[in-house]
């Protein structure tokens, strides 16, 4: 059946994770039917999509999100598409919600604190009761047809918190470019990437990737490696980096640190990094352990959603309790013994052949096309 698709979310671009991932999406479908876009910044180079731009209010973000959503309908409405698909609570309402997160679930479980001071802390508090309840309105909209989860920990979530029927929703996972992530050729060609990069080429490398660094467990991170000697911890995202550099010298681990700060290019980071440390608290796919994967790292997270369906411990990585304590043990095992290295190399990179984009973008279009008939 033919349809054509309102696209609702803030961004839509290659940088960042769910930004990224409808962008990768949007371009494969847009392939196929009539796409218009509404976002306040859309990057689709070369993508046969329309984009009618709607301006946000930055600050505060409890504001911009209800202001962003009442311009979207209008958009919307003047697009004239026959199917919405809104990111979230993006949209008042959508036929097709993308659940890339679950506010009720990192509230009910974290109190929806990513850290900050007491005054910081109470402005989250009272911002996730916003978030949940604009989630819980557009999930319980009369017009909803379809809920793609990224998870199925997502869709659990989904159901146990917003009583989204299960019938209605489909688990479609997020994917990752296999001509962008990619392991190095072999040892030589990694030593001359470490080298290009100014990075000790016989350390081992342990890279942490993403913002949000308290959720993602940046500090216990840091902990983990505190005292191991020849590791060095590279940091490739944004931050209080002021505040991790004061644990980092409050642990003693100020020589094995490395901020990289923001990056056009992650692929060439997790190429030259012998293994991904992932201890976040709370994701609903991370985009950034399938990259990972692809790139040959094993991974060391937390069985959370996404992590919990791509690692299977001891082949591809491990997954651990929460604390750098847990997470130390897997990196030394990891860390003294190169050919276990290999091996689970190896096995993360054939695990991530599954999470193609062309093969999600096939199956997020046939739940659209489901919801149109």
């Amino acid at each position: 059946m033919s349809f054509s698709l309102a696209f609702i979310a803030h961004q839509v671009h290659r940088h960042g994770g769910q930004e990224r991932a409808a962008a990768e999406i949007l371009t494969r479908i847009a392939r196929r039917v009539r796409v218009t876009v509404i976002a306040s910044r859309c990057e689709l180079p070369g993508a046969r999509v329309e984009w009618r731009q709607v301006l946000s209010t930055p600050r505060p973000l409890v504001l911009g999100s209800f202001l962003f959503a009442r311009a979207a309908r209008t958009a919307e409405r003047r697009a004239g598409c026959t199917l919405t698909n809104s990111i979230g609570a993006s949209a008042f309402d959508a036929d097709v919600i993308t659940a890339q997160y679950c506010h009720a679930a990192f509230t009910a479980r974290f109190g929806g604190l990513r850290g900050g001071s007491a005054v910081g802390r109470a402005w989250q508090r009272a911002a996730q009761q916003v978030f949940v309840q604009q989630e819980r309105r557009a999930y319980r909209a009369a017009r909803l047809r379809r809920v793609i989860a990224v998870s199925r920990g997502t869709a659990r979530e989904l159901h146990e918190f917003y009583s989204v029927p299960e019938s209605l929703i489909a688990v479609v996972p997020n994917g990752v470019d296999h001509a962008v992530f990619r392991p190095s050729a072999d040892a030589a060609a990694k030593r001359a990437l470490r080298e290009s990069m100014g990075m000790p080429a016989d350390a081992f490398v342990v890279l942490f990737c993403g913002g949000d660094w308290e959720r993602k467990g940046l500090r216990d991170a840091i902990d983990a490696v505190a005292g191991l000697s020849d590791t060095l911890l590279c940091v490739v995202g944004r931050g209080d980096e002021a505040a991790m550099r004061a644990h980092a010298a409050q642990c003693q681990a100020t020589a094995q640190m490395r901020f990289v700060g923001k990056t056009t290019t992650p692929e060439r980071w997790y190429a030259a990094a012998d293994v991904l440390l992932h201890p976040s608290r709370y994701e609903a796919f991370s985009l950034v352990i399938l990259e990972a994967a692809a790139s040959g790292l094993p991974i060391i997270a937390h069985a959370i959603n996404g992590t919990e369906e791509l690692v299977t411990p001891g082949v591809n990585g491990y997954l651990t309790p929460f604390g750098g304590e847990a997470l130390r043990e897997p990196l030394l095992a990891l860390r003294d013994d190169a050919t276990r290295r290999r091996a689970m190399s190896a096995a993360a990179v054939e695990r991530s052949l599954r999470y193609a984009w062309d093969r999600v973008a096939t199956e997020y279009f046939d739940v659209l096309t489901g919801a149109a008939s």
